[in-house]
């Protein structure tokens, strides 16, 4: 049976709980403290309809100084995730004035 690769970028304002997500997601642990992010891949493969899947897992950095540098994580995606902390209005607003703007710029056809 074939294997697939696929990539899958994970996006949002900073400390909203991205790698945290991902870590729980790949490594079934959560980490105990918080390190910013400026960019981290991990790799979990995962069984979707009988296939094996082998799914990149970019994380990026949220902060503002990053914001010239992460549109290099977005090429060849297959899934962008976009994220908010549930304790920030800040966050989820900038879902529509930030994120979604940028995902649609750089993935026009995601």
């Amino acid at each position: 049976m074939s294997e697939l690769h696929r990539k899958l970028v994970i996006v949002g304002d900073g400390a909203c709980g991205k790698t945290c997500l991902l870590i729980v997601f790949s490594k079934g642990t959560f980490p105990d403290i918080y390190v910013p992010t400026v960019f981290e891949n991990y790799v979990k493969n995962i069984t979707v309809d009988g296939r094996n899947v082998e799914l990149a897992l970019w994380d990026t950095a949220g902060q503002e100084d990053y914001d010239r540098l992460r549109p290099l994580s977005y090429p060849d995606a297959h899934v962008i995730l976009i994220c908010y902390s549930i304790d920030s209005i800040d966050s989820l607003e900038n879902i529509e004035e930030k994120w979604y703007p940028e995902v649609k710029s750089f993935c026009p056809n995601l």
